[in-house]
């Protein structure tokens, strides 16, 4: 594969890691969007139009955020790597892919991963391994952190923190951007 991997990961459900794929869709040209969801009975490898629009869908928020090609894993984890290696053969051509969910981060080799936390620092036990490979932290909150190491594993001291608003959109994002651009170029 010659394009850029960003996988964002996230402490747990529902911390913004969509939105925040979203934000680095809008700013990152010429990148596709995988979409990583759990499942326990069927794997489904799927860029089909009316699968990937479906209203209030993330692969719809991607899609629409700029994502040049949008595939959706669901996948129960025995399979990921093939799965993931059938979605990122769909990419071919682009400049680099965003990868949304903790599962891929295990099976890839990504150039970038960012961890979302909110500031109550809450992190799911599965998600603690994940958190030791990030190599940026975003805390989402709407208001400053003092210390952010009080909220992230000490395990990530050495990644970069951003603290960004992913309900107002508001925060370090220029600088987080920017840092991006500058990290995958």
């Amino acid at each position: 594969m010659s394009f850029k991997i960003v996988s964002v990961t996230g402490a747990h459900s529902n911390v913004g890691k969509t939105t925040l794929c979203s934000i680095l869709l809008e700013n990152l040209k010429g990148f596709g969007a995988i979409k990583f969801t759990k499942t326990h009975l069927y794997t489904s490898v799927t860029d089909d139009p009316d699968v990937i629009m479906q209203k209030d869908k993330d692969t719809a928020i991607m899609s629409r955020s700029g994502a040049l090609k949008v595939v959706w894993v669901k996948s129960s984890g025995s399979d990921l790597e093939d799965d993931l290696r059938r979605a990122m053969s769909r990419m071919e051509g682009l400049k680099g892919v965003v990868v949304e969910g903790n599962s891929p981060a295990n099976c890839l080799n990504p150039h970038l991963t960012i961890f979302i936390v909110q500031e109550d620092g809450q992190i799911k036990p599965s998600a603690r391994e994940i958190s030791k490979k990030a190599d940026v932290i975003v805390i989402n909150s709407s208001r400053q952190v003092k210390d952010p190491y009080v909220i992230i594993p000490s395990s990530t001291k050495n990644a970069l923190t951003f603290r960004i608003d992913l309900i107002k959109k508001q925060g370090e994002i220029d600088k987080f951007i920017a840092y991006i651009k500058k990290y995958i170029e």
